[in-house]
């Protein structure tokens, strides 16, 4: 790897250069950057969508029909105000197309139970993490008192991503 200081030839795969000890990793003032500004930004950044909801007892047929009029990749499940499952796209695949007689079935027989939930001013990182860890899509933000204020999904993380990316590389 050539040194774009010194332009001195360096063995492929190092991190600093040999000859001038200039950093060779690609753009590491962004990656920098990068991380500090998913550590500092809260969830409330990301936007989310208020969150489309149905009852545990609606049909899986009506909850699918709610996502697609809605556009949205996901319904939260409540009762009584309280978050007890997320019925998503991956669980229409995974969980309803085997077996389409569950469409007139209620939705609490389908859907993930006990989603993970995040809060407003916990970090992007903090979500991004739970994501990944988990294979989640979609997490649902809540209050303090449990009860979903919205919805974020990892589109809404490469948003902010892309817009963080477009600062970093126009300075």
């Amino acid at each position: 790897m050539i040194c774009p200081e010194c332009e001195h030839d360096n063995i492929p795969g190092v991190d600093e250069c040999a000859n001038c000890g200039s950093p060779l990793t690609s753009d590491a003032e962004a990656l920098s950057e990068l991380e500090l500004s998913i550590t500092q930004h809260p969830i409330s950044a990301l936007g989310g969508k208020p969150p489309l909801t149905v009852s545990a007892e609606d049909s899986v047929r009506d909850a699918i029909a709610r996502m697609n009029a809605a556009r949205v990749g996901c319904v939260l499940v409540e009762e009584q105000g309280s978050i007890v499952g997320i019925f998503t796209e991956r669980d229409v695949l995974n969980r309803v197309t085997p077996d389409l007689g569950t469409l007139d079935r209620p939705v609490r027989e389908v859907m993930t139970r006990s989603p993970e939930t995040v809060q407003q001013d916990d970090s992007v990182a903090y979500a991004l993490h739970a994501m990944s860890v988990n294979g989640y899509r979609h997490l649902p933000v809540a209050d303090e008192r449990g009860r979903a204020v919205a919805i974020i999904s990892a589109r809404d993380v490469l948003r902010l991503f892309a817009s963080r990316l477009t600062t970093w590389t126009a300075t």
